[in-house]
């Protein structure tokens, strides 16, 4: 008796489990991810930017983007059937096409005779404009599932190919998060006619740098910058290569911001001293000429031990138009 009872117990919590398991028409249920903290990726060719889980490891080149949740996923998608977990992937590829329906005709079809099963093709909007979305499966093994989607933005002369992808359960249950990126996504804006496009943008975008925020102009973009012993280094670089801004904080060790210049002003000869504000505290800036045609400011400033350094260079003969984009960037500045 019991093991008949016994038995029994086991076949119901067998049943219970696969209730749980499995969803209406006994397809498996997965749980969508939370959307959490984002970070932005702006790309330096063409200018288009989204955001993305922040975290998420950033590949691939300027112009075609590969975002992966971790870096063994970025290995999992070259190699699907090597020994590796698996993972997520999002991307943008930016195709120049005369005539961008059939670029799209022409993909569509490499796909396919890649293996790749389409699904129907939808209509759907990004950027706030008409798109094509194209549901995929791809079975590399028995046991090997990838899923995903592509949504095709056709322009006068570009093709947006900007996809979604995951292996086994994980696109499905990222779907919401791949939702908000797409939301996200934003072209390029248009230049004005006649005005200089080397300029900082009228358009600014704001960013979290943790020790404090900040709004630049969305034409310039981030860079590599080395971090060494200080406690955060950001650095962007406009159109023009010689106009950048800069932001290093490092410890004041009980320096004050009078002391931290005293020992700083002579790495910068002939620099004129002057006063300014940062984040709402007093700030000292030296301003010089630091190269043919290049001018720069440095700002210097001390809160809770921590020295912040801002570094501004821009183009000379257009000093009237940076100082107005970079004024904006200083007085947006907000120190947590």
């Amino acid at each position: 008796m019991t093991n008949v009872r016994n038995t029994v117990g086991l076949s119901i919590a067998v049943l219970l489990v696969s209730l749980f398991v499995l969803g209406c028409g006994g397809k498996k249920e997965v749980t969508p991810l939370p959307v959490g903290a984002m970070q932005e990726y702006r790309d330096p060719q063409y200018g288009f930017h989204f955001v993305h889980p922040q975290g998420w490891v950033a590949g691939g080149e300027a112009g075609r983007p590969r975002i992966y949740n971790t870096l063994e996923a970025g290995q999992r998608f070259m190699d699907p059937t090597g020994p590796y977990p698996d993972g997520v992937l999002m991307s943008v590829d930016v195709i120049r096409a005369s005539n961008p329906a059939e670029q799209k005709t022409a993909i569509l079809a490499e796909l396919t005779s890649s293996g790749f099963v389409l699904g129907q093709p939808a209509p759907t909007t990004i950027a706030g404009k008409p798109a094509t979305k194209v549901p995929y499966t791809a079975n590399h093994s028995a046991k090997i599932k990838e899923t995903g989607h592509h949504i095709y933005l056709e322009l006068d002369t570009v093709l947006y190919d900007i996809a979604f992808r995951g292996f086994g359960d994980l696109y499905a249950s990222h779907a919401t998060i791949f939702d908000s990126v797409a939301a996200s996504f934003t072209l390029p804006r248009a230049v004005e006619p006649g005005r200089d496009a080397t300029l900082p943008s009228d358009v600014f975008t704001d960013y979290d740098a943790k020790l404090f925020s900040f709004q630049y102009p969305d034409n310039f973009n981030f860079e590599n910058a080395a971090k060494g012993n200080n406690d955060l280094a950001l650095s962007l670089r406009g159109v023009r290569q010689d106009c950048s801004v800069q932001f290093i904080v490092f410890g004041a060790k009980g320096l004050t911001t009078e002391k931290v210049v005293e020992q700083n002003k002579g790495k910068y000869p002939g620099a004129v001293q002057g006063k300014a504000t940062i984040g709402g505290q007093p700030a000292i800036t030296l301003t010089y000429t630091a190269a043919r045609d290049v001018q720069r400011r440095v700002y210097f400033m001390v809160k809770d031990d921590k020295v912040y350094r801002v570094i501004l260079d821009w183009f000379k003969p257009q000093s009237s138009e940076y100082l107005a984009a970079y004024d904006k960037l200083i007085s947006s500045i907000k120190i947590k």
